[in-house]
């Protein structure tokens, strides 16, 4: 198909998307005029300018190509909400560890994987690379952790068990002989809770449904399943592309390829998880506790701590410490951890902290009354997140250097808000972008 046929049809598309829009009709006939060659030329030059713009300084940053220290911070979703807000391209809430040139994930909120190869799959057929050659660039992902189980941390963990073993998941290839060997990539995460929050929106009131898992062994039948059994749900859904990728296009044993490790699960490999006295029916689900660990390798050691964004239980905040220094990720979280989250963050370089805009709250949802959904629906933003005003006296109590901002809600946050973040934090703030990359310790001669 050449270049002027591609783009007709894309003019096809926006033309009918927007007369849709326009008349919430769906049988609508529309004429289109094909593109004339200054339209054409138009439309590449902008392309081509969006090209050179992510690839020049001050443009996109460039994770692929910023190797001046031993470990970087890459940014790849910095929104969040069960939403995609209009005007922003952000993906939602993902993080990357990398020491030396391996790969930590933390949470895959919705687009973050098309992120994540965007950030280290980087090359062109033509450039580089044979020409049909495809990509491992996840044979360097060691790693993979969850704060927790909702979905704009997890959206896209499917797509990562889907097509990540198209791309090296959980494969190590030997650089002197070619052989490729199944090394799993280790997901951690929280195990099945075992009950629902309390119903304060008056779901079932309204004829709300609970959604079970469903399985022979009533043992597996839970409304909260945890990573591991999330993990063969998600097998099972797409088994049937499964199977035919294993037996058909001779792909390795998608099963293989992970290795789920709970945090407070009872299975193989499981972390023990010193859990402290919670009352989950009255929506206590923070209690004070000291970090405890929950990975190790030659590069990283991870620990973690409860953090407050209830009614959700367990919700983590990570920190990884490394040769080069310290990273800490919140989570969701309000700012009132029990000491938590300033014990964990006691001192590290650098703090990537969520934040809502308070504004936006008061401007969606008003003043509701008490004991309605919407009132329970505002409740928890303001209490279950930390709004801008309040993350920089977080950072200080944690004594960090550098306040990321991360999880960003809205995503179309004004800058001129989120620079309230500085207020009772001396250190260095940054507002996080997609694919922003930020060195840890000291740079590499």
């Amino acid at each position: 198909m050449d270049r002027t046929t591609l783009l007709g049809i894309c003019l096809l598309v926006i033309v009918i998307t927007a007369g849709i829009a326009a008349s919430g009709a769906t049988n609508i006939q529309t004429t289109v005029t094909k593109p004339t060659g200054d339209t054409i030329e138009k439309m590449q030059k902008v392309q081509d300018e969006a090209t050179a713009r992510k690839n020049q300084p001050g443009g996109y940053p460039s994770p692929s190509t910023g190797g001046k220290y031993h470990t970087r911070l890459v940014l790849l979703g910095t929104t969040g909400g069960v939403t995609w807000y209009p005007g922003t391209d952000r993906a939602s809430s993902s993080s990357a560890l990398v020491v030396g040139d391996t790969l930590y994930i933390i949470d895959l909120g919705q687009g973050s994987t098309s992120r994540l190869s965007e950030a280290f799959n980087p090359g062109h057929p033509l450039v580089g690379q044979e020409m049909g050659s495809t990509s491992t660039f996840l044979e360097k992902a060691r790693a993979l952790f969850f704060s927790h189980l909702h979905q704009d941390h997890i959206a896209d963990y499917p797509s990562l068990l889907l097509i990540g073993p198209g791309a090296g998941l959980g494969t190590r290839t030997d650089p002197a002989t070619g052989v490729v060997s199944i090394v799993p990539l280790v997901v951690i995460g929280p195990a099945d809770r075992g009950m629902c929050e309390i119903d304060r929106s008056h779901y079932l009131d309204r004829g709300g449904t609970i959604v079970y898992t469903d399985s022979a062994d009533p043992a597996l039948v839970t409304p909260t399943p945890g990573t591991r059994l999330m993990t063969s749900l998600i097998w099972q859904a797409y088994a049937q592309t499964i199977n035919d990728m294993t037996l058909d296009n001779a792909y390795r044993d998608f099963t293989k390829l992970v290795e789920v490790r709970e945090i407070g699960g009872t299975g193989p490999g499981d972390i023990s998880f010193p859990v402290p006295e919670v009352d989950l029916a009255n929506g206590t689900t923070c209690a004070p506790m000291d970090p405890f660990e929950v990975y190790r390798d030659e590069n990283v050691v991870v620990t973690a701590a409860l953090v407050d964004h209830h009614q959700v239980f367990p919700t983590f905040a990570y920190r990884f410490d490394t040769d080069d220094g310290s990273v800490v990720f919140s989570g969701d979280t309000g700012p009132d951890t029990r000491g938590n989250l300033q014990k964990l963050g006691e001192g590290a370089d650098i703090l990537v902290h969520e934040v809502i805009d308070r504004a936006w709250i008061d401007q969606r949802m008003g003043f509701p009354d008490e004991d309605t959904p919407a009132y329970a629906l505002k409740t928890h933003l303001l209490t279950s997140h930390t709004t801008i005003d309040m993350v920089g006296s977080v950072a200080r109590d944690c004594r960090v250097d550098t306040l990321v901002l991360n999880h960003i809600v809205p995503g179309n946050t004004p800058t001129s808000h989120l620079l309230q973040a500085q207020q009772n934090f001396s250190g260095r703030l940054i507002i996080g972008e997609d694919l922003m990359e930020i060195g840890v310790g000291k740079p590499v001669r």
